[in-house]
């Protein structure tokens, strides 16, 4: 008689996959039982210094594997990895979804007596709440971020409103604007010159000067606000097509900022400098805009042609729009809105979408490969109704949350960083 002696953490995962049927147990009888492959042997996992749990791919190196993935299994410290390709050296697999230091690496192959040897590896958790905030603390507008990757937005912490800066450690400091309505401790407004004019705004960024520019999506104004001088916004200038409702802005290093919003059928130009406006006629009602520094392009996006799309423009020497086309079709693909845009320096744009993420045709966030490749991002490992993105000057991006998880995020782009951002 013989008896296979099966580690129970190994057995979980080889019933989990189909791999043997048998009872739970210490050992399974099989009279018969005679090893139909070697032991599989992992030797290398790259990237060597670890990568993020639950996406994209890490190859496996070794000996003894086999060339079907469905024949393998993978397990990072507990959680099942998916094998997307499989030689007999090699596998590639998109990791497990925990993440942590020295996770144990198993790899189990149809026909072996035993998984691998145990392969010690890093998984970094790819999202989670950006440090100093929690669930509690509720962004009413978009992120920007400074050259000292110090983020701004604003914040309804239980009830108090305010615009909140918040550095990398997660030192969080306030400017004490108040929201409009908010009495003093004698129950009297304050002054309007310490009231903001809106609680919300429909984007924000950080400019040339430092100071915060931001637009309300029912206006044709940018109003711009230096932090911390607990003063209302002022307005920088309102566009002079009255129609206008402006949704997203971004400046470009041209010195340049540029707008597009709904019910004006334009892309409208700023001169950073002066403040003069030209623009580009464009129907329909766009709600987000990019800027790619590498190649001097402006995406624009929203409901175009009647369907949601990306649209790409070059801007000639003297900072034009020459003749666009259509660089993405959104809507073939996904549900949702194009929400906002930014591109990684590899020329990756990637597209927030507010949609759950419960069904692949919904996705919380899309990228899409110059090539013209996309895919749904991060899949499964984001949080459902991410709205507003942008980037610290390395890997990190953040991203806002609103919906039933009102929340900062940061996102790990492991190897790709921002593009674009004027004035750092």
């Amino acid at each position: 008689m013989k008896f296979r002696k099966i580690n129970h953490l190994v057995l979980v995962a080889v019933l989990a996959t189909g791999l043997i049927s048998c009872k739970e147990g210490n050992s399974v009888y099989d009279p018969g039982y005679e090893p139909s492959r070697p032991n599989p042997v992992v030797t290398n996992i790259t990237p060597e210094d670890g990568y993020l749990a639950g996406v994209d791919s890490v190859i496996v190196i070794g000996e003894n594997f086999a060339s079907h993935p469905d024949s393998v299994i993978v397990n990072f410290g507990g959680s099942a990895g998916v094998v997307k390709s499989a030689t007999e050296t090699r596998l590639v697999v998109r990791p497990g979804t925990i993440w942590g230091d020295n996770l144990d690496v198993r790899v189990g192959v149809r026909g072996a007596e035993f998984f691998s040897d145990s392969y010690q590896y890093d998984l970094i958790q790819p999202f989670g709440f950006y440090p100093g905030v929690d669930d509690s603390n509720t962004p009413t507008s978009p992120v920007a971020v400074d050259a000292q990757n110090n983020i701004y937005t604003i914040i309804n912490t239980n009830g108090v409103v305010r615009y909140t800066r918040i550095a990398p450690d997660g030192t969080i400091t306030t400017d004490m604007t108040r929201y409009p309505g908010e009495l003093d401790d004698n129950d009297n407004p304050y002054p309007s010159d310490s009231t903001m004019r809106f609680t919300a705004y429909s984007t924000m960024e950080v400019g040339p000067n430092g100071d915060l520019f931001m637009a309300q999506q029912n206006l044709r104004a940018i109003f711009t606000k230096e932090f911390g001088n607990d003063l209302q916004e002022d307005v920088w200038v309102a566009s002079s097509s009255g129609n206008l409702k402006i949704r997203d802005f971004v400046f470009d290093n041209n010195g340049y900022l540029w707008a597009v919003g709904a019910d004006s059928d334009q892309i409208h130009r700023f001169n950073t400098a002066n403040k003069n406006e030209s623009k580009t006629p464009f129907a329909g009602p766009l709600s987000s805009v990019a800027f790619f520094s590498d190649n001097n392009e402006l995406f624009v996006g929203g409901e175009i042609d009647g369907g949601q799309k990306v649209w790409k423009f070059t801007i000639d020497g003297g900072g034009n729009l020459t003749q666009g086309g259509l660089y993405f079709d959104f809507g073939q693909y996904y549900g949702g809105t194009v929400s906002d845009m930014i591109f990684a320096s590899n020329g990756e744009l990637l597209i927030t979408t507010g949609r759950e993420i419960d069904d692949v045709s919904k996705p919380s966030m899309v990228r899409v490969y110059p090539d013209g490749r996309h895919e749904a991002f991060y899949e499964g490992m984001l949080k459902p109704g991410t709205t507003s993105i942008t980037w610290r000057d390395d890997e990190f991006a953040i991203v806002t949350v609103r919906g039933e998880e009102n929340s900062i995020n940061f996102l790990n782009t492991y190897d790709r960083r921002r593009a674009g951002i004027f004035g750092f």
